[in-house]
């Protein structure tokens, strides 16, 4: 660490400031050079995610009469106040910014705290930083640099989101503060992203962590409004419900984001000020020393991977079996209440489900399965991380031969969708079971709805793989890629705008929904073709070099 000890400068010379973020502007032109492609995948998705609540509202509540009994069934539901958003209005912008809240706003904060990560963390673990510093590169301006990126990138998704819902016919004013909140979504999950970097030296905790404390806000920016209103002062503690409060299309308030943008200006000064005062490399939060020799179990690749990815595994378990055990208590309540509702009956008969209390826990359930992809492709993206900061290289100069080293990560890869959505189903029914008394029914009930979705999530492990075997440097884009059109083929196709067909070809996700009522073939049918895109990708890396960069 280096101590200045005083400050000598002629009048005509640089200030300490200065000096620490020499370098900005080029390195901002880098940035956005090498990530173009990943930026604008993360802008237009976000954006996509704002048109597509927008067009869904439009089409599915036509009418004043629908949109009335679709804001009574926001109230009466909690499932909807704690995935979603509350409701301040019956018109089709307030139910749109409804229902587009949790993901633009996840959304948003995804992409801006895993550029914030990669481009700090990410950089000093590879050994790029250390390069950089050689150069005439201020101490602060990778830091600095990445920052105005993404907090601009934030911008843009907040005047193109604004843009897209006033071309689809709602009123400027809402459609500016909703492009605004998901704007101020991706400022403050680029600011959490850059202190959780200065708190921990390994990018994927870093991500996480980040990530993590922002979902965890919005969902308890819903359990707020469960407890009605003496727990309402509880939401303006939580900086998701100052977006909430923005109340787009519903009598906007435009001072909550005046507590976003003083939240985003804190954050950035604390990473800032943990930055200047730690060494290259290091971290507030010490990592802890281990053996000083590894056991004969570690010389194992899937044993070792299993080593490496374990902790991930149980914290995203855990998470999961909580959240479940949440929804399931939650759910159960509201389906007393619900269930036999004409419009939940209309929704259990296009679900092709013979009891209509399942349609909640249907939902809840594909909902999470996001989740637990997201999950298996970035441990899939382990291989990559390995080749890029080399070593991969040095592993493969034991004994140990590609297919080996690769198949040591996918087993783990393939294997934690499994305890994930089991987490999620025995989470669900234990708090089905608290709820009604029947615990061994609704454990039933949770498993037979997560599992069956596994073979969807390995499918995007496989297009993965294969993508790393072809060209390694596309796996990252291509893996969150297939995620990512998941996702907007489901709002494509509810909204009308794209045809089934199109969205059972593109999404192996249609293919487990129950609406489409898989059959056995269609689970082995799904097995095969991830395995034969994992054949693939292990025969491609076997055939070109590993480039660490």
């Amino acid at each position: 660490m280096t101590t200045v000890i005083a400050d000598h400068r002629s009048p005509g010379r640089p200030s300490v400031v200065t000096e620490a973020l020499t370098g900005v502007s080029g390195l901002v032109r880098l940035i956005a050079r090498r990530d173009r492609a990943v930026l604008g995948l993360w802008v237009l998705a976000t954006v996509g995610l704002l048109a597509g609540a927008a067009a869904s509202t439009a089409s599915t509540y036509p009418s004043p009469q629908a949109r009335a009994d679709r804001y009574d069934q926001i109230l009466a539901v909690p499932t909807f106040l704690v995935f979603q958003s509350r409701a301040f209005d019956d018109g089709v912008g307030a139910l749109a910014a409804q229902q587009a809240f949790g993901g633009t706003t996840i959304l948003a904060a995804l992409g801006a705290a895993l550029l914030v990560v990669r481009h700090t963390r990410g950089e000093e673990e590879s050994g790029r930083r250390e390069l950089l510093g050689s150069t005439v590169v201020g101490r602060q301006a990778p830091l600095a640099a990445i920052l105005a990126v993404t907090l601009a990138a934030g911008v843009l998704i907040g005047v193109l989101g604004s843009a897209a819902l006033i071309s689809s016919g709602l009123p400027a004013t809402g459609a500016v503060a909703l492009g605004t909140v998901a704007c101020g979504a991706a400022w403050i999950g680029a600011g959490m992203g850059a202190v959780a970097a200065q708190l921990t030296t390994r990018p994927a905790l870093a991500a996480i962590g980040a990530l993590g404390t922002f979902v965890v806000l919005h969902y308890l920016r819903g359990l707020v409004h469960l407890g009605g209103d003496r727990l309402a002062w509880l939401g303006w503690l939580i900086p998701n419900g100052w977006l909430e409060q923005v109340r787009p299309f519903a009598d906007e308030r435009w001072w909550p984001l005046a507590l976003v943008a003083a939240l985003t200006a804190a954050l950035v000064a604390g990473a800032g000020a943990l930055s200047a005062r730690r060494d290259l490399g290091a971290a507030l939060v010490a990592p802890r020393r281990g053996p000083a020799t590894a056991v004969p179990a570690l010389r194992d690749p899937l044993r070792l991977a299993w080593h490496l990815h374990r902790g991930s595994i149980l914290a995203w378990s855990l998470g999961l079996a909580a959240i479940g055990s949440a929804m399931g208590a939650a759910g159960s309540a509201a389906v007393a209440d619900y269930a036999d509702l004409a419009w939940v009956a209309d929704y259990a008969s296009a679900l092709r489900l013979s009891d209509p209390a399942d349609a909640f826990f249907v939902y809840v359930v594909f909902v999470f399965v996001f989740v637990t992809a997201g999950h298996a492709v970035f441990l899939t993206l382990r291989l990559r991380t390995d080749e890029a900061s080399g070593l991969a290289e040095s592993l493969l100069a034991t004994p140990t031969s590609r297919a080996r080293w690769a198949a040591g990560h996918l087993g783990v890869a393939l294997l934690a969708p499994v305890l994930l959505q089991t987490s999620l189903g025995v989470g669900l029914g234990v708090g089905a079971g608290a709820a009604t008394g029947d615990l061994a029914g609704e454990l039933t009930r949770g498993l037979g709805l997560a599992l069956p979705l596994v073979p969807a999530v390995w499918v995007l492990v496989g297009v993965t793989v294969a993508a790393f075997g072809a060209v390694s440097r596309t796996a990252p884009v291509l893996g969150w890629l297939a995620i990512g059109i998941g996702i907007g083929a489901e709002i494509a196709v509810k909204a009308g705008v794209l045809p089934e067909a199109v969205y059972r070809a593109v999404s192996p996700f249609s293919h487990v929904s129950a609406y489409y009522r898989p059959t056995p073939l269609v689970y082995i049918g799904l097995v095969i073709i991830a395995g034969a895109l994992i054949a693939a990708g292990i025969a491609l890396l076997q055939r070109r070099d590993v480039l660490p960069e």
